[in-house]
């Protein structure tokens, strides 16, 4: 245990980072049989552990001790530690089947048979996940072997050995891809805390910055945390899609994850680490390498094809008495190259369709996204910005409108040096329009609220909309009430993404036969302004804000059975089953994918993309059935040996194996030829000691 790895310490409280794959309940309940440790407590979301110990040293040793120990080693290293053992089980069948063809010629047939034995015993998981293939396969070993063909026993045990490690080492790397898809964070970061009696610049640990922290950011850095500039200018580079680096200033919002190209920065935290946007879209691509797809997920019918080979082989067995016809015919299992193939392919399609902006976690979503026909979309947060800035503040007579820009401040924790530049969240800006919210200033109360909620609660109204010369932005008009009287109205607006209009139009040439705008508004039933200008062209539909109407429009929309894409940032709960739920970066994580960069953009890239991937598996799919019907009537026929349908089969299944690995190159057809990211090595992934004497400017 490093000191950087204690996160704070004081006589009787130490708080230890206790690593992302730490198993919290054990190394909790093992601190807290220490003797002198009076409590432990685990913080899941942060990954640290807090014990309160009575301050002796001999106390604090047994504690550092206890974490050094192999006993509180992650899960992973404590895994990684029984692969070998494992490694080395898993080759038995290869090297049994090896030693087959120097045996004698009367051994070889018990030879066989403990070979197929050695290869179900070490598919101890997948005899429990998927028995039928197992046995099948099995089934069709045991009788070739029975037969006198123990060379093809031998064979086809190494083929498929040989298939098996390279589909897992192909996984493995295309996990590797995606697992450093998005850049990582240094482990310290210069930052100020105000809330402290002596604030002061000092080095903080990653996970010790919180909401309000100021953190300086030099070229190199990656940011953090999400949060406002507040003071510096800088050309920043996204988290994980291939965009053009954006310029910021005070009063611009910067997203965790992104990188610094030039200049520096001073960034005020809106939240912790844990909360944001990059822990948001680690998470997701955890979840994609974690979930794993069933075999024949976009071909349901051909688990049905199970059959074909087991009732064709014990018909010509019955018929001719010929086991090794049979046994050879038993060979012909359609699902044998796509259980190797779909994982792969599954792997490449996430890699080639994060490129392209889109995180998924399986083949399901990428065949919804190939065949819908209907989208749906927010207009908040997806056709616009999800960024919100005071457009104006109007005062009722004798009212002053910079006191009120004051309360607005306090409301968004924003600087009030920077509030006409600042940008507040659609999460904050949906809280104030749908819930209100209230500032507390001594004894008095003020209030910010809708339309819809100062009706309903004060009965109030405001009067008409104050004019504004820009119509394309959506906007929010929010009444600032005092003393149960309206003292001032705040205009918020949020522009609309660039080309939004035209991708709309794009999007409805690539097959979606129905695009709909949901807009949000108070609750009210009301339509948000600036909202007409998307939904009112032709061809699009515009459903206002009112449960009943959307939930009608959604139940026709899918009456046919057929699925729909929902991009959105809150509607996760309005999405029917088996539709493709997916969510910008700036939102919580969707059911099943994130849009990286403009979302509009990365959905109309990642549509292109799925219908390829779709096709080729389609393609994969069939193949792998014709061909094992034709080995299968090969062999009924005795066109080939057994040895010749043996090699042919898993032929066939290694060719699926390559193709699956070329759908990792797939690219957008109007995406440029980019250069695959490679990994970097672990070094220098992490700050440097250079890195730290250049950031030694603290103040």
């Amino acid at each position: 245990m490093s000191t950087a790895e204690i996160l704070h310490e004081t006589r009787h409280r130490l708080r230890l980072d206790a690593g992302r794959h730490a198993d919290l309940d054990a190394l909790v309940a093992g601190l807290a049989a220490l003797s002198g440790v009076h409590s432990a407590r685990a913080n899941a979301t942060l990954h640290c552990v807090v014990v309160q110990h009575d301050g002796r040293p001999e106390t604090r040793d047994s504690l550092l001790a206890r974490l050094r120990s192999p006993a509180q080693q992650p899960r992973r290293q404590r895994m990684r530690a029984r692969q070998p053992a494992a490694a080395v089980a898993g080759w038995t069948p290869a090297v049994l089947a090896v030693t087959v063809p120097v045996l004698p010629q009367d051994w070889r047939p018990g030879a066989a048979l403990g070979v197929v034995a050695a290869r179900v015993l070490t598919q101890a998981g997948r005899l429990r996940s998927d028995p039928t293939a197992v046995l099948l396969d099995a089934a069709s070993l045991v009788s070739l072997a029975l037969s006198g063909q123990s060379m093809v026993v031998s064979t086809s045990v190494l083929l498929r050995l040989l298939s098996e490690r390279l589909s897992a080492r192909l996984v493995r790397e295309a996990d590797g891809l995606l697992d450093h898809l998005l850049p990582t964070e240094a482990t310290q970061y210069t930052a100020l805390r105000e809330s402290d009696t002596d604030p002061s610049w000092s080095w903080w640990s990653l996970r010790s910055l919180r909401a309000g922290d100021r953190v300086r950011l030099i070229p190199g850095d990656v940011a953090p945390v999400d949060g406002c500039v507040v003071d510096g200018t800088a050309m920043l580079a996204p988290a994980a899609h291939q965009v053009q680096p954006r310029p910021v200033s005070p009063g611009d919002h910067v997203a965790a994850g992104e990188r610094l190209n030039e200049g520096r920065l001073e960034l005020r935290a809106e939240a912790d680490p844990a909360s944001s946007r990059l822990a948001k879209l680690r998470a997701q691509v955890q979840h994609a390498i974690g979930s794993r797809d069933p075999v024949g997920r976009l071909a349901p019918g051909i688990e049905r094809m199970l059959s074909l080979p087991l009732t064709a082989s014990a018909l010509v067995f019955g018929l001719t008495g010929d086991t090794a016809r049979a046994a050879a015919m038993l060979q012909a299992d359609p699902q044998q190259g796509l259980d190797l193939a779909l994982p792969l392919a599954r792997e490449a399609a996430l890699y080639a369709l994060a490129r392209q902006g889109l995180l998924t976690a399986g083949l399901e979503a990428i065949e919804r996204l190939a065949v819908a026909r209907t989208l749906v979309l927010q207009d908040t947060g997806v056709l616009a910005t999800g960024r919100w800035t005071i457009e104006a503040v109007h005062t009722e007579p004798g009212g002053d409108s910079e006191r009120v820009r004051g309360w607005l401040a306090a409301l968004a924790d924003t600087p009030l040096e920077v509030l006409d530049r600042a940008s507040f969240p659609d999460r904050v800006v949906r809280q104030w329009v749908r819930h209100g919210a209230v500032l507390r200033i001594g004894e008095h109360e003020l209030h910010l609220t809708s339309r819809h909620r100062l009706q309903q609660v004060w009965g109030l109204a405001l009067g008409d909309r104050p004019p504004s010369a820009a119509s394309e932005p959506l906007r929010r008009e929010l009444a600032v009430v005092a003393a149960g009287r309206v003292v001032a109205r705040v205009v918020l607006a949020s522009a609309l993404r660039a080309g939004a209009l035209d991708r709309l139009n794009e999007l409805t040439t690539l097959g979606f036969d129905r695009v709909a705008v949901f807009v949000e508004a108070d609750g009210g039933g009301g339509e948000s302004k600036g909202a007409a200008a998307a939904g009112g062209r032709e061809g699009l539909e515009r459903i206002n804000d009112d449960p009943g109407s959307r939930s009608d429009w959604l139940a026709d929309a899918v009456r046919d059975g057929s699925p729909l894409v929902m991009v959105h940032t809150v509607l996760r709960d309005l999405a029917p089953p088996g539709s493709l739920s997916l969510t910008p970066m700036d939102a919580d994580a969707g059911s099943h994918g994130v849009l990286l960069g403009d979302p509009l953009a990365s959905l109309i890239a990642a549509r292109r993309v799925a219908q390829i991937v779709h096709r080729r598996l389609r393609l994969q799919q069939g193949a792998a059935t014709a061909g094992n019907a034709a080995l299968m009537t090969s062999a009924a026929l005795r066109w080939l040996p057994p040895i010749g349908t043996t090699l042919l089969h898993h032929g066939l299944a290694l060719l699926l194996l390559l193709d699956s690995l070329r759908i990792q190159s797939v690219r957008s057809p109007s995406d440029p030829v980019r250069p695959l990211p490679r990994r970097k090595p672990k070094q220098q992934r992490h700050r440097s000691t250079e890195t730290n004497t250049a950031r030694s400017e603290i103040t």
